[in-house]
């Protein structure tokens, strides 16, 4: 019901966003469960164009020789079931996009050496950063991914963060007497 990304120069600054809501094919409102977890309302999808016009939008948006990095791999599945689910696989650009896919919370774990993924606002805390925006935004989870992507790209602040995780995560011993 929403596309929402930002574009990185080589200096992973934010130099332009995406956001568009969709209308859904087959429902007519949005579900109370959906609402409280996204903030988006009937109201908002209402007018909105149907995904067979914002993905090739957003496809064309993203422009040539790129990489999408997601917090985990929920959207690109949310995408192949869609588009397979109403017959735009042929779609230009879909095949280049879903190949250049990443799921950046398996990549930032594994980064960290952490045996479970966590959740992006856990992740903004441990590294502590600020959240930009309500979580399950589109635009706000792109732009806090893109913040936690810029830190692990960066040697000084990955550090910073790797230390700040291990302590997280370190063991606490207690005695009592």
């Amino acid at each position: 019901i929403e596309i929402g990304a930002v574009m990185l120069n080589d200096r992973n600054e934010e130099i332009s966003s995406f956001c568009e809501f969709v209308h859904p094919a087959f429902v007519t409102k949005i579900y109370t469960k959906f609402r409280k977890l996204t903030g988006i309302t009937s109201e908002n999808i209402a007018d909105a164009c149907p995904l067979e016009v914002v993905l090739p939008r957003f496809i064309a948006w993203c422009g040539e020789d790129y990489e999408i990095y997601s917090w985990s791999d929920s959207d690109i599945w949310q995408i192949m079931n869609e588009t397979r689910l109403k017959n735009l696989e042929d779609m230009d650009g879909l095949s280049y996009m879903l190949n250049h896919w990443k799921d950046f919370q398996e990549d930032f774990c594994n980064l960290l050496h952490l045996e479970k993924v966590m959740n992006l606002g856990r992740a903004v805390t441990l590294a502590g950063l600020d959240f930009s925006g309500r979580e399950h935004d589109g635009l706000a989870d792109a732009r806090t991914t893109s913040k936690l992507y810029a830190e692990s790209r960066d040697s000084k602040s990955f550090d910073r963060l790797r230390k700040l995780v291990i302590d997280a995560f370190a063991g606490h011993t207690f005695t009592m007497g």
